[in-house]
């Protein structure tokens, strides 16, 4: 019992419980890459209700823990989430084993692993309240309890009296409802923690402290992407990178680097440019293979790569979208250059039918078809998303700051040379502290700011809806009929938005996102300014390339 060694053939199981989560995907891919055996756990399908998604996300995590724990292997949790199942291995240790407290905690923490994105201010419900797991799992609230005492005397033995740290570090967050902290718990139970930088926001004296208190168990790393994000899905790029770097930059971690002193080099500026075009061409050509309109090749490429969770708040590029329809058909606007919007994502029933709708509407209308062309990818493969993000031109991450909706997929897209616009959430932090705020385009609530809105229940999107103009005709023209023939298909959207409950805070941040999505139009018309951001976007993604995965100190 106890830690478990290191070699190569010793099994991974990738454990990811947070839906739409997209980074157990590069983390399997490199541990494949280093030739380990790995089991992949993704998160589950949608569910009718949060407690059918959490007790199947407690069904996945028990046999996670049963697995690894019979195979000798090693738990690799990918997320915040994933982290019940630590108290599910305790579970089995004690119950099915019959091992004392210290002997299984001692092979849990030699077993665990952990790789988790920037902290979240509101993690994604549904929360393990502490109400759900009286009801479902006794148990397994006993033992949580269990762990939250031995640690919280390990914090009173560092801090003697320090009442604000101990609320600041127990595993279960008091407020209404009482809920578990799935984040600490991964750390306490995990032997090599990694946790995306920057630590900032609510949970960033937490993981200050836990750090002291553990050493060096606590780890700030960037998220990893595959190479492959480059090489595979973008081979014409990579073959202007080795014109310009040389033949094997590939072999080196910061040879990218090389490429921010070309950002203004006039001539190379101008074969980015044309590998751009090509990219869009082809995508324009996979679009009309499938059904679907071309796109003008000299547009400004918009993509949003959906994971089909509602913190990823797509009704903010409804919103936009419809936005922009009717300022070209109905106000006359005439824009400085073509948009192309591509929205790919899951089938999920109400956002993929009203944007294929809405698409519908602006192919039809001869004025608004001329200057903006949208696409809606159904459940796009790998292949598809590969064409993606070599002919990105803008990154679209409205997720709601603080909740984690910016996967691995944001720095992929980063890595093909696309200019980020984004909230200050997950991946786009990171991003942020690699390629300088100046090179993206940030919009909306900061994980502070909207933290204090949810819990000082400020939010008050009736209000925006009175005093913005171009926001009243665009929700109130989803509940009428220009997009559909009965006004009631898409009047939930209209009601979401003006919800004061939602969550996610959506019509907080629409006057920031909708102006910044106009200034990155505008940036794209004059090309110097654009492709400059595009290569040094792409030059000092490079910290986010990984190869391998460090699984021990």
């Amino acid at each position: 019992m106890g830690v478990v060694s290191e070699e190569p053939g010793r099994p991974v199981h990738v454990l990811s419980l947070e839906a739409g989560s997209d980074r157990w995907r590069e983390l399997a891919g490199l541990l494949r890459s280093e030739g380990r055996a790995v089991r992949e756990t993704p998160p589950g399908p949608p569910q009718s209700s949060d407690e059918a998604r959490l007790r199947l996300e407690r069904t996945r995590a028990c046999a996670a823990a049963r697995e690894v724990l019979e195979g000798e292997g090693l738990l690799l949790l990918a997320d915040e989430r994933a982290a019940m199942a630590a108290a599910e291995m305790v579970r089995l240790l004690l119950d099915e084993r019959g091992l004392g407290w210290e002997q299984a905690w001692s092979e849990v923490r030699g077993r665990i692993v952990a790789r988790m994105g920037t902290p979240k201010s509101e993690p994604a419900r549904p929360f393990w309240t502490v109400e759900h797991l009286a009801a479902e799992a006794p148990r397994l609230l006993d033992i949580l309890y269990e762990i939250n005492r031995r640690h919280l005397d390990e914090v009173e033995a560092r801090w003697p009296g320090d009442l604000d740290r101990r609320q600041r570090l127990s595993l279960f967050r008091e407020d209404e409802p009482k809920r578990l902290r799935a984040g600490l718990l991964a750390v306490l139970a995990a032997r090599r923690v990694d946790v995306a930088l920057p630590w900032d926001g609510p949970y960033a004296e937490a993981l200050a402290d836990l750090s002291v208190l553990h050493g060096r168990q606590l780890h700030g790393r960037p998220t990893p992407v595959r190479p492959r994000w480059l090489l595979e899905a973008n081979p014409a790029l990579a073959a202007l990178v080795a014109d310009a770097l040389g033949p094997g930059w590939e072999a080196a971690p910061t040879a990218l680097a090389g490429l921010e002193a070309l950002a203004f080099d006039a001539a190379f500026a101008a074969r980015f440019r044309a590998l751009r075009r090509g990219a869009r061409e082809r995508l324009g050509a996979m679009s009309r293979r499938g059904g679907g309109p071309g796109l003008d090749p000299d547009s400004l490429v918009d993509v949003r790569l959906w994971a089909g969770t509602p913190q990823e708040r797509p009704l903010l590029n409804v919103l936009g979208l419809v936005r922009e329809h009717l300022r070209l058909a109905v106000g006359g606007w005439t824009p400085p250059c073509p948009r192309s919007f591509v929205f790919a994502g899951p089938e999920d029933g109400r956002v993929m039918p009203l944007v294929r709708t809405v698409a519908a509407a602006v192919a039809a209308d001869g004025r608004s078809r001329r200057w903006l062309s949208v696409l809606a990818l159904a459940d796009p493969d790998d292949e598809t998303v590969a064409t993606l993000a070599a002919a990105a031109d803008l990154s679209n991450q409205p997720g709601a700051a603080g909740s984690g909706a910016a996967g691995a997929r944001a720095l992929g897209l980063a890595l093909n040379g696309a200019v980020t616009l984004g909230t200050r959430d997950g991946t786009v932090r990171e991003l942020t502290e690699a390629v300088g705020e100046e090179n993206l385009f940030l919009f909306g609530l900061t994980p502070v700011e909207g933290q204090a809105w949810r819990e000082g229940q400020v939010y008050r999107p009736q209000d925006v809806y009175a005093i913005d103009p171009l926001v009243r005709l665009a929700l109130d023209t989803l509940g009428g009929t220009r997009y559909a023939s009965d006004p009631q298909v898409f009047a939930w959207a209209r009601r979401d938005l003006l919800d004061p409950q939602d969550p996610w805070l959506v019509l907080a941040d629409v006057g920031s996102y909708l102006h910044r999505q106009d200034e990155a139009l505008a940036e794209f018309a004059y090309p110097p300014a654009f492709t400059g951001k595009a290569i040094v976007t792409l030059a000092r993604a490079q910290r986010f390339r990984a190869d391998r995965l460090e699984l021990s100190d």
